[in-house]
Formats: C-alpha cells, sequence, structure tokens
C-alpha cells in the first residue's frame, strides 16, 4: 500500500523562492507518510490541493498572523505578517477540517488553526505576560516541559505525564477558539497544545516535534499518528 500523503504548505524567501526546513518532511517520511510540497498561492487552489492528499501539516515561519485576523490591532510586540501564505494556509485548514482530514498545526501553524476557530493570540509574550520562550541556540534540543492533559489525544499519542520540548515562538494562544480544547501548557502557563474535539485528529503543538523526532519517539509519536489517521481515513 502506498504511503498516505501529507500536504506541508511551503514558504516564500525574499529572493520569491519558495522553501520550507527539510525536518518537515524528514519527519512525516520517518513517520510513515510521503510528504507533499505544496506552493502556496491563491486560496480558492486550496481544495484542489487537499484532493491530491490525505493529511495536513501546517508549519511555522519567522512572521505572525495579521491580528486584525482575530479581531485585535497591531501592537508593537507583533512581527511582521505575511497575509497571502496565512489566507492560503487558513483555507487549507477550513478545507481539511470540513472533510474531516487529519491535521497537525506546529508552532505557528497550531496558532492559526487557533484562530480559524474564533480563538485569539498573545501578539508578544514579554509584553503579554512578561515571559519569553525563544530559546537560545542549538534549537534542537528540548528547553522546557510540557504538562500533558489526561485523556488527551496528545496523551494517546506521546504517553501521559510531562513531555520535554523544545520552544522558539513570541507569540501563542490566548482564547483557544470554539470546540478547541487546551491540552498542553507549559509551567509558565503557556498553551503548548490544542485539541479540536468532535474532530478525529486536529491537533496543534507550540513546539517543533518534526526536529525532535529523531532523537525522541515521544514526538515522532505526534507525526505518526498524523500519518496513522490520515491511512485511516483512504
Amino acid at each position: 500500500m502506498s504511503r498516505p500523503r501529507i500536504a506541508i504548505p511551503l514558504d516564500v524567501n525574499l529572493s520569491g523562492r519558495y522553501e520550507q526546513p527539510r525536518a518537515y518532511a524528514a519527519a512525516v517520511a520517518r513517520a510513515g507518510g510521503l510528504p507533499l510540497p505544496i506552493p502556496f498561492g491563491e486560496p480558492s487552489l486550496a481544495g484542489e490541493y487537499l484532493e491530491a492528499c490525505d493529511g495536513l501539516l501546517v508549519a511555522g515561519g519567522d512572521f505572525d498572523i495579521p491580528p486584525e485576523r482575530y479581531g485585535e490591532v497591531r501592537r508593537p510586540g507583533c512581527g511582521p505578517s505575511r497575509p497571502g501564505r496565512t489566507a492560503f494556509e487558513e483555507a487549507m485548514i477550513e478545507g481539511a477540517l470540513a472533510a474531516g482530514m487529519p491535521v497537525l498545526g506546529v508552532c505557528g501553524g497550531m496558532q492559526l488553526l487557533a484562530v480559524v476557530k474564533g480563538g485569539t493570540l498573545h501578539q508578544d509574550l514579554p509584553d503579554d505576560l512578561g515571559v519569553s520562550h525563544e530559546q537560545p541556540p542549538p534549537k534542537d534540543v528540548p528547553s522546557h516541559a510540557v504538562e500533558v492533559a489526561p485523556g488527551s489525544l496528545l496523551e494517546r499519542l506521546a504517553a501521559p505525564g510531562t513531555l520535554m520540548v523544545n520552544s522558539t515562538h513570541h507569540q501563542a494562544v490566548r482564547l483557544p477558539g470554539a470546540g478547541v480544547a487546551v491540552t498542553g501548557r507549559a509551567p509558565d502557563g503557556v498553551v503548548e497544545a490544542i485539541e479540536l474535539s468532535g474532530h478525529p485528529f486536529a491537533l496543534g503543538v507550540q513546539w517543533h516535534p518534526e526536529v525532535l523526532a529523531a532523537s525522541d519517539p515521544r514526538h515522532l509519536a505526534i507525526l505518526s499518528g498524523l500519518v496513522r489517521a490520515a491511512a485511516e481515513r483512504r
């Protein structure tokens, strides 16, 4: 049987080239999936891309979701936005959720998943909460704990208790949105994982399991869960 096809929307760099860190595709392949890089473009194309895929992974990036998208005025701590990529990935998430397709949001992808469901964000954690979640290099080692909620999808995937994660973000989910449960928090209370109730597999994690997957089977299990859910849906 062929591998489940996992869509991974791409970014565009300053020179106009599509790109995405290799760790995403490598982790999906290690988990048994076939990574399919998707060039972002017109949101109207999202449905056709999804028809060619079995699951969706929305990655993070060095930009912020426009705060206007969740009904707020931009404050000084908010970073630059990429409205085109955000609009396309929003359409991909909405289409996947409507179709019952497995969705995994990573870092900024988790934040967009919350916003799609009507949630809001802390525009800048140092300004809003007086905390920093930007660990210094190296970025591929854990730097803080996440307490995993009992009975959650994340617990079933990564095992119960405390999960050590890496941390490279200055924003975070403030209000998770309709039908969204918070299933992981850092010791300082920052939301680190969300899940959509009533959906077979819709999970967001604020850290980067794709980077830790090669060294920690608990993080690989998150990607494996996405791939397994995609296989079951076919």
